[in-house]
């Protein structure tokens, strides 16, 4: 009854979890459920400095120290995305007897990779598998994020929950914790009979019942052997005494040759970052942004800005601006709304107040006056009233003062105003 109620307890914050995650894209944001996503922390702190994505990094490592990788059974979207697919595929797993997954060195390796160069100053590379950009990629509807969960589907089907062992950095990470948790699921010998009903049942293949053990590292706390155990030999518990570490050598080459990839990665890390920046082109960036080739190396393509956009002008990124930019093409900023800035969880574009936001120059509006029929519209629509028009004259824009929202450009019927982009976005006095 115990293990019902966990279980059941875990099912029911995880899909509230996943309901708030998904409401985040179509403009309810309640929670900030992707503030606490690892990969968004840990940019958004190395990008601004702020202490409290320190602080919920931190968090979400004594929470898996103490309970193991619980953030990947019921904080990652994406995982839990895979725990309803499991759900959903569970007669195809009685049919055809899907085995577990087993664990690979490899893994390590492509996690020192990716942290490598994430660590080395951009997020180009991690973002193409780490889960909430990922989710965000897809449930944002871009061609990246659905292409790549069709795969993940199709994975889930034949391999359960393969990515999460072996391609998943966030979970290499935790997992190399979660080995050493103060909880983990254990197998008591005496009571076992080795009938292998929780190795089946097991999404992530961390058990082996014909030798009695259970894979910590792996295990994302599902909960699921607990009760198909009829002789309650699976159990959570903490260890009374813990294995040493292994020194052996083996283990010692295998370590430093992990450090020595990292280290190079870091490296390969700035070499790209500077790469990228170099072949960014000029684009107007969200307020908080602050210049093209810093955003590009930072932003993670979770498109939460782009689905919270009341006016729709930030848009995904394509072929040529592979991140997200603004598109004035259709629409204005609204000088009365920083929701891209409250929503982006990454620092990628920092949090600022309304007020800075209305100061805070993105670009600058160019009137053509060989097309300009000097109707005045733009001056009338100016939210900072900055357009000085006189009778006869075209109209003439302090760009001193101009903020490059776009509402003049907007409106123009004759399209004789364009937005020039700020190389280096500045707060106005």
């Amino acid at each position: 009854m115990k293990n019902k109620i966990l279980i059941y307890g875990r099912l029911f914050f995880e899909l509230a979890v996943f309901a708030l995650a998904v409401l985040a894209f179509y403009q309810k944001y309640p929670f900030k459920i992707f503030d606490i996503q690892f990969v968004a922390a840990l940019q958004n702190g190395i990008a601004t400095g702020a202490s409290i994505s320190f602080v919920l990094i931190g968090l979400i490592l004594v929470l898996s120290f103490c309970f193991g990788r619980v953030y990947c059974s019921v904080l990652c979207p994406l995982g839990i995305f895979q725990e309803i697919l499991t759900i959903l595929f569970k007669p195809f797993y009685k049919k055809f007897k899907i085995k577990g997954n087993k664990h690979y060195f490899v893994s390590y390796i492509l996690a020192c990779v990716l942290f490598g160069i994430f660590l080395g100053g951009t997020s180009a590379v991690i973002r193409l598998v780490d889960p909430y950009s990922v989710f965000g990629n897809a449930i944002s509807g871009a061609g990246f994020g659905i292409g790549f969960v069709a795969t993940l589907s199709i994975l889930v089907l034949f391999k359960k929950r393969f990515f999460c062992v072996n391609i998943c950095p966030v979970g290499c990470i935790l997992g190399i914790i979660s080995k050493r948790a103060l909880l983990k699921i254990n197998i008591e010998k005496d009571k076992c009979q080795k009938c292998g009903l929780c190795e089946r049942i097991c999404p992530t293949g961390s058990i082996n019942s014909k030798e009695q053990k259970i894979d910590n590292e792996t295990c994302v706390r599902c909960l699921k052997c607990l009760p198909v155990c009829k002789h309650g030999a699976v159990v959570l518990s903490k260890v009374s005494k813990e294995p040493a570490f292994d020194l052996s050598r083996r283990n010692l080459i295998k370590s430093c040759a992990l450090l020595l990839v990292l280290r190079a990665t870091i490296k390969a890390g700035m070499d790209l970052s500077k790469y990228v920046s170099s072949k960014t082109k000029s684009v107007i960036l969200p307020a908080g942004a602050k210049n093209v080739k810093d955003f590009a190396n930072r932003c993670l393509n979770c498109n939460l800005c782009v689905k919270n956009c009341p006016m729709k002008i930030i848009k995904k990124a394509t072929k040529e601006t592979p991140f997200v930019h603004i598109d004035y093409g259709t629409n204005f900023c609204k000088y009365k709304c920083h929701k891209c800035s409250e929503v982006c969880p990454s620092g990628a574009i920092e949090k600022i107040s309304l007020n800075v936001k209305q100061k805070t120059k993105i670009a600058t509006a160019v009137v053509d006056e060989q097309k300009c029929i000097g109707c005045g519209v733009c001056a009338y629509e100016c939210p900072r009233q900055i357009i000085i028009k006189n009778e006869g004259e075209p109209p003439i824009i302090r760009f001193d003062e101009c903020i490059g929202c776009g509402a003049c450009a907007n409106v123009c019927p004759v399209q004789a105003i364009s937005m020039t982009p700020a190389e280096n976005q500045i707060i106005l006095s």
